[in-house]
């Protein structure tokens, strides 16, 4: 998993960042030369029904999630004139806090690798600065299907967009 899991994280970037551009609000990225990308991801989601509660008369779901990390050595220092900087939740909020700036950073919210099929959700949220006065109403991210084909990962199809 781990040669595939590189390749679709450089893909992902590539196309969101770089090539298409086409991630939600790429327009609103200020310093499109150096992304921060989130060091979290999330496997997969998995609902459990619990038991069935009378009072409110229904089922409780309960979400279980199962998150990873990415290392330095899987995603790409730089993509054409992009770099790209792997950091921790704190460390993001830290960055915001020292340079009183608040910016957009992308986050993989799911990475799910299923033999020759993978389904990737990519975000472009804001990190706000304890400083900063503002409310951001933007960001976004879509969720993209890539296809192995003869031992290569391909773009398939993006199956659905976000935009807040």
């Amino acid at each position: 998993m781990d040669s595939d899991l590189k390749e679709l994280v450089y893909k992902s970037l590539q196309r969101a960042v770089v090539v298409e551009k086409d991630i939600q609000e790429y327009q609103s990225i200020w310093k499109k030369n150096r992304i921060y990308v989130l060091n979290r991801f999330q496997l997969n989601e998995t609902l459990v029904l619990s038991k069935f509660d009378s009072v409110k008369n229904a089922y409780e779901i309960n979400s279980k999630k199962d998150y990873k990390y990415l290392k330095l050595d899987e995603i790409p220092n730089e993509i054409g004139n992009v770099a790209f900087c792997l950091k921790s939740k704190s460390e993001l909020q830290k960055i915001a806090d020292k340079t009183r700036e608040d910016f957009l950073f992308l986050s993989f919210s799911m990475i799910k690798i299923e033999k020759e099929t993978a389904t990737i959700k990519i975000n472009n949220t804001w990190k706000v600065s304890k400083h900063s006065k503002k409310i951001y109403l933007s960001g976004g991210g879509y969720t993209c299907k890539y296809q192995k084909i003869n031992g290569e990962w391909k773009f398939n199809k993006i199956i659905s967009r976000w935009i807040s």
